[in-house]
């Protein structure tokens, strides 16, 4: 009886330690995607830049899309506007462009490090 419980508790043992690593492998996938394919936005207040959030890089037509969300417009002090792409992104797409959207209003920005653009927020 005492063997049928050890393997029972070494089987579940197994399935636990399974589970743990799936979670780990689906928790370094989903921090990577964030990592290297989002756009950190950040907004002019007078004094410094404010953090508004992250938007998804889309890849349309080879030229990538950066489109700010409408809540991002509306939280914004002015129309000043610094995107700030992962590192890796920068390196891949040097001599590359980015198409910023806010709302209808779209900006080109050739890809660097720190990205300025005015744009003021139209809603489509």
């Amino acid at each position: 009886m005492i063997e049928q419980w050890m393997e029972s508790w070494d089987n579940g043992l197994l399935w636990a330690v399974a589970a743990l690593l799936l979670l780990l492998v689906i928790l370094a996938g989903a921090q990577y995607d964030l990592t290297y394919h989002t756009v950190r936005i950040y907004n002019w207040d007078g004094k410094r830049y404010r953090f508004l959030g992250r938007v998804r890089l889309r890849k349309k037509n080879d030229m990538y899309v950066a489109n700010m969300g409408e809540r991002m417009g509306e939280a914004s002090f002015t129309t000043r506007y610094l995107l700030l792409p992962s590192r890796k992104f920068v390196k891949r797409h040097r001599y590359g462009s980015l198409l910023f959207r806010a709302g209808k209003t779209e900006r080109w920005l050739p890809v660097e490090e720190r990205m300025r653009a005015d744009a003021l927020y139209v809603y489509p």
